[in-house]
């Protein structure tokens, strides 16, 4: 994040766009430092087009005139390019930057720069035609799927991109589902057009048969890669091509005008038989059609070529719905009162944690005090402001349907609910309760009946992490809490055996990533261990165990005898948290006090299985006996409880369970058979093998284990020519003689 030096009032500001602020900035040559990148180049700001009338409106505008929206899709379909030139189109910027020249604006961190790739999500904010777009471009890698989650859980719209050479790819399925989860209407952007084998109609039945969506054809291409040089709009039959004025073209120079029958009559054809498709298809309004989820909107354009982004953004415009086109049944509870959703949050070195927010109704101020529901605790929100990437400019005021950063948030993180005040809550609470028929609602159940925050998956690597030296483990410590908080798919846990510290990621790159920050952000040279695979272990049967626990501290005697009963759970759904039940003889004596203690030490148990210490899944307890003396206090009755759970566990019989990958390869048929014979000898097992313009897709399920280092292998055997892409499936039992070898292995390491 960039920090500006320096204050000034809303006052002081003479009515402009936000962006001429910033222009001001530069031009009174304020010192602008990067938090991540100390030697960053200030960015040639401009301004969009129109005067806005006053700040108010600059900073609040109308909730009408917002958009929300997200861009995602598929790595390398050219969502980073695409978000560039519409910053670049609505006056934000004056030049334009390049991915693998590592000078956009939205991957402004040294790695994103360097891999050419979209590791974190950026929030920009910028104006076209009277609209306030607040953009979210979020990365396409599989090891950062929680990061698109979590920004699609605030948006109201998004733009899927697609590269028009493949269609509809592994990574696109999987943030199809994420806003198919959260209910965001969409738009298709068929990018790449002007690429080799870049195909309009391979690409749109990819996202009729893939999606099972149906696509609204807006637009039609005219001419197909090399050929590409403009499309048709097929609402209003104009025809719009680029025309180049020189070999630095920027796209704004083209032309609309009428299709003639006489200008092309194959394609005039064909876009009278696609305006007849859409209108017996729509019988109503696109945008209705569109907010309703029943069809998506599709466009096309290449963004590398300048080609078909001011119309995308006029279509986000026209068909994705402002914040109060969204329905949020909480809003009710709330009426006027402050109600926003912390999604993300960013370190800055100087000012401490950054918070992204999204107001939904309400209002936020600097300088106010708000109430974080799912922490229990009243905070003071410093200052308020409105980001451009990794920029941000202070505002005096934050609105509903608005997304904003906060400073002097210290305990808030991604998925917590924030209101005005505890009192608001427990009205909020009161309010619902009555809707409901209830009399009274306590606040511990405001959390379940208001904003939901986002589902972390569980790691599938983990390794050693260790300092320099000892005299460096609180630095570390205290860098890896503040990337726990931003990333909350990150984990961090002691090693209960050696006391190392281990590190839990969703992929390969993950970690290295996580391990290359570390370095440049903290000025630690950490050393990470191998690389591992994070098992699970279940039970084979069903087993029951006793444990008494009698010890005196002090004057107080500690005495619990506990008896449990485990069982496998079948059917579909893992999970590691265990199903937990009580004897009718326990439930009816049981205080209330005490369950949470005996949960806890349930729950605890099934953290760190017996066998290997991994966690323990898809398992039934049921508490068959507890006997707890008076003075016993609950920390002993969750040890005692946890001890009779780990005595049950290895008298089931455990069983270890290895993570299954969905593999996706691209390969040419010159390579596919040497890529097919490699994932033999990787227990790979082949689902099917699709055909993709000149290319083959592999669909196969493959153990994790046997997919270390395979970038490098796939490379060599084709080269250079293919890709794929890896994402959790399941978690599959190994066999009899895998699970021994894997012991073996364990236990020699240990």
């Amino acid at each position: 994040m960039l920090k500006i030096m320096g204050r000034f009032s809303a006052s002081a500001l003479k009515p402009s766009s936000l962006c001429n602020k910033f222009m001001h900035f530069r031009n009174m040559k304020m010192r602008i430092m990067s938090v991540t990148q100390l030697n960053c180049s200030l960015r040639n700001y401009s301004s969009p087009p129109g005067d806005v009338k006053s700040l108010h409106s600059v900073i609040n505008p109308h909730i009408s005139r917002i958009r929300n929206i997200g861009i995602m899709a598929h790595i390398d379909a050219g969502k980073t390019t695409t978000t560039e030139r519409m910053l670049y189109y609505s006056g934000y910027i004056r030049t334009l930057g390049d991915v693998d020249d590592g000078d956009t604006v939205t991957d402004f961190m040294a790695q994103e720069r360097e891999r050419g790739i979209t590791i974190q999500s950026a929030a920009v904010t910028f104006d076209w035609k009277d609209y306030r777009i607040n953009l979210i471009d979020t990365p396409g890698h599989v090891d950062f799927t929680v990061e698109v989650e979590r920004c699609l859980r605030v948006l109201d719209g998004a733009v899927a991109v697609f590269d028009a050479s493949a269609g509809v790819e592994a990574q696109t399925l999987t943030v199809w589902r994420q806003a198919d989860k959260y209910q965001i209407p969409r738009i298709c952007f068929l990018n790449k057009m002007d690429k080799n084998r870049a195909s309009f109609t391979y690409a749109v039945e990819s996202i009729k048969q893939k999606l099972k969506t149906k696509p609204l054809l807006l637009q039609l291409p005219i001419g197909e890669a090399k050929t590409f040089r403009g499309l048709v709009d097929v609402v209003t039959k104009e025809q719009i091509t680029w025309k180049p004025t020189s070999d630095l073209d920027d796209g704004k120079n083209f032309e609309r005008k009428l299709l003639l029958e006489t200008d092309d009559p194959n394609l005039f054809q064909e876009v009278q038989d696609a305006r007849n498709t859409l209108i017996e298809q729509l019988q109503s309004a696109i945008r209705r059609i569109t907010l309703a989820q029943k069809a998506v909107p599709v466009l096309c354009g290449s963004a590398l070529k300048n080609k078909g982004v001011q119309p995308l953004l006029d279509a986000i415009t026209l068909y994705l719905p402002a914040p109060n086109e969204r329905s949020h049944e909480f809003l009710q509870w709330y009426k006027d009162d402050l109600c926003a959703l912390a999604f993300k949050v960013l370190h800055d070195k100087c000012r401490g944690p950054l918070v992204f927010v999204r107001v939904y109704s309400g209002s936020l101020k600097p300088q106010s005090a708000v109430y974080n529901i799912n922490k229990s605790c009243t905070e003071r929100m410093s200052r308020l402001l409105l980001p451009f990437a990794d920029q941000q400019i202070e505002i005096p005021s934050l609105m509903p349907g608005n997304i904003a950063l906060t400073v002097g948030l210290k305990q808030s993180a991604t998925g917590d609910t924030i209101v005005s005040s505890k009192a608001s809550a427990v009205a909020a609470a009161r309010r619902a309760g009555r809707d409901a028929g209830e009399k009274k609602r306590s606040v511990s159940g405001v959390d379940s009946l208001l904003l939901a925050g986002v589902e972390i998956p569980e790691p599938v690597f983990f390794c050693t992490i260790e300092p320099p030296s000892m005299a460096r483990q609180q630095d570390l410590d205290n860098a890896l809490s503040c990337l726990q908080r931003e990333d909350p798919s990150l984990k961090v846990k002691p090693d209960p055996d050696t006391g190392q510290t281990i590190l839990c990621g969703m992929g390969e790159l993950h970690i290295e990533i996580i391990h290359d920050r570390i370095k440049r952000e903290y000025g630690i040279e950490t050393y990470l261990g191998p690389l591992q695979i994070a098992y699970r272990e279940t039970i084979l049967n069903a087993a029951q165990a006793i444990d008494i626990l009698d010890k005196t501290v002090g004057d107080k005697r500690h005495c619990v005898t506990a008896e449990v009963e485990v069982r496998p759970r079948s059917g579909e759904g893992a999970t590691t948290k265990p199903i937990i039940s009580y004897a009718e003889n326990v439930s009816e004596v049981l205080p209330k006090e005490l369950q949470g203690a005996v949960e806890n030490g349930i729950t605890n148990s099934c953290i760190q299985g017996p066998l290997l210490g991994f966690p323990v899944q898809d398992i039934d307890v049921t508490v068959q006996s507890l006997t707890v003396h008076p003075d016993t206090s609950h920390t002993m009755v969750s040890a005692c409880v946890s001890r009779c759970m780990q005595k049950a566990l290895k008298k089931a019989g455990i069983q270890i369970l290895e993570p299954l990958m969905n593999l996706e390869i691209t390969v040419s048929e010159d390579h596919l058979s040497a890529a097919l014979a490699d994932l033999a000898q990787r227990r790979g097992n082949i689902q099917e093998i699709q055909s993709r313009q000149d290319n083959r897709v592999v669909v196969a399920a493959v153990p994790l284990a046997e997919m270390m280092g395979y970038s490098t292998v796939l490379r060599s055997l084709t080269s250079g020519s293919a890709t794929f892409t890896l994402e959790l499936a399941s978690y599959k039992a190994l066999s009899s003689q895998e699970q021994s070898a894997l012991l073996q292995r364990r236990m020699g390491t240990l």
